[in-house]
């Protein structure tokens, strides 16, 4: 990203903070501004530089299908009602930079919080695969592969289960907009796929190809990387066998963030206002976000914004908020945990994995000296650099 960036065609928010030439993503704070995450703000995860596509590029869809077909955008305008979706967008790596400074692995990218939320709009994958006569013996039909148009030396391609794309409730969406707009380059126009509840990686960019097959991908990204290895794999070298039998990465797990108070805020007595997201994956509603000040004694937070489907799933974030009353002789952090509604909660402490995948560990902001030596609100990625207070 910059002049001598291949993608210097494609307009950037530069309040994004960048990771490379080909990644971004919004500063925490930022993410606070609106529930609908802008999509100049959204976080952008792309394997290569962006392809130049128009409106003319077109899509195959075929394998376990009675009628294989090609379409473009227009053609799934005129044929299909277009649907819109409210979805949270969430990286595998989100929040990756604090299993990073435990040890660096093999996630190269040091994301703090790589999510957006917004109401995307295309038809229903289900409605598509009908049309043509897509098997439903689940039996034969397993998978589904998506292929993008992406520039990377190896390209991309992903699956998931046939169950999860053809469920009825599952919403999962040919995406042709973002929030009233076109997708922009950055995140797969004219079209991508939007898998509501599940790790972004599988919403693949730039479709070409969508295959109805028995078997999932064998792309290497899919197989190898996208997971979460077991701790004691520090190193691919000796484990292939291993890794190849850890299942790919699908529903993204529960997770909570405080984007108010953010870092570097100062930390004084008196009522504190708590703010943030939360989200879960599979559809399972977000229930309840706690705030403590001692990890003992957790204060129930108001829900001031969220979205669930007409099935009851909910596949966006949850905006939550709580007053807490601060002591700075008392209290010298600040923790947040949410639960879903299958009773599952965050860990008290990260999971280190070598993909540095899917840290979901309560949110622990920490009270701490700033540069001027006055007490301040540290974010997990500030305290967790300092040597004196990075004990997990």
């Amino acid at each position: 990203m910059g002049d001598d960036s291949p993608d210097a065609w494609v307009q950037r928010n530069p309040a994004q903070w960048r990771h490379g030439k080909t990644n971004a993503e919004c500063p925490v704070d930022l993410l606070g501004n609106s529930y609908a995450t802008p999509a100049d703000l959204m976080f952008i995860r792309s394997h290569g530089p962006v392809p130049r596509l128009d409106s003319s590029h077109t899509i195959q869809i075929n394998g376990l299908v009675e009628k294989p077909a090609t379409f473009t955008v227009g053609d799934l305008k005129t044929r299909f009602p277009t649907r819109k979706v409210w979805s949270a967008l969430v990286c595998s790596g989100s929040r990756r930079k604090e299993l990073n400074i435990i040890k660096h692995g093999g996630g190269h990218i040091d994301w703090h919080s790589a999510v957006g939320n917004g109401e995307w709009e295309g038809v229903y994958l289900r409605d598509v695969l009908l049309s043509l006569g897509v098997s439903q013996d689940f039996a034969v039909a397993k998978h589904v592969e998506f292929e993008g148009a992406d520039t990377h030396s190896s390209g991309y391609r992903t699956s998931v289960p046939f169950a999860t794309a053809f469920d009825p409730a599952g919403e999962v969406l040919l995406a042709w907009g973002l929030n009233g707009e076109a997708l922009p380059p950055d995140h797969g126009f004219p079209l991508r796929v939007l898998i509501p509840g599940v790790t972004g990686a599988r919403s693949c960019k730039w479709l070409t190809r969508i295959t109805v097959q028995s078997e999932d991908t064998d792309h290497h990204m899919h197989k190898n990387y996208y997971k979460v290895l077991p701790p004691h794999i520090m190193s691919p070298k000796g484990h292939m066998e291993e890794i190849l039998a850890v299942p790919p990465l699908y529903d993204i797990n529960i997770n909570s963030v405080v984007f108010d108070p953010p870092t570097g805020t100062p930390a004084v007595a008196g009522p504190l206002k708590v703010r943030g997201y939360a989200y879960c994956g599979g559809g399972r509603p977000v229930e309840r976000v706690e705030v403590s000040l001692d990890g003992t004694t957790w204060v129930q937070s108001t829900f001031t914004e969220q979205r669930r489907t007409a099935a009851g799933k909910m596949f966006a974030w949850v905006w939550w908020e709580t007053t807490v009353d601060f002591d700075p002789a008392q209290h010298r952090e600040l923790v947040v945990r949410a639960w879903d509604s299958h009773i599952n909660t965050q860990p008290e402490r990260p999971i280190w994995n070598y993909n540095g995948m899917m840290n979901n560990c309560q949110f622990r902001l920490k009270v701490g000296p700033s540069d001027k030596g006055a007490l301040e609100w540290q974010h997990p990625t500030t305290w967790m650099e300092k040597p004196a207070t990075a004990k997990l």
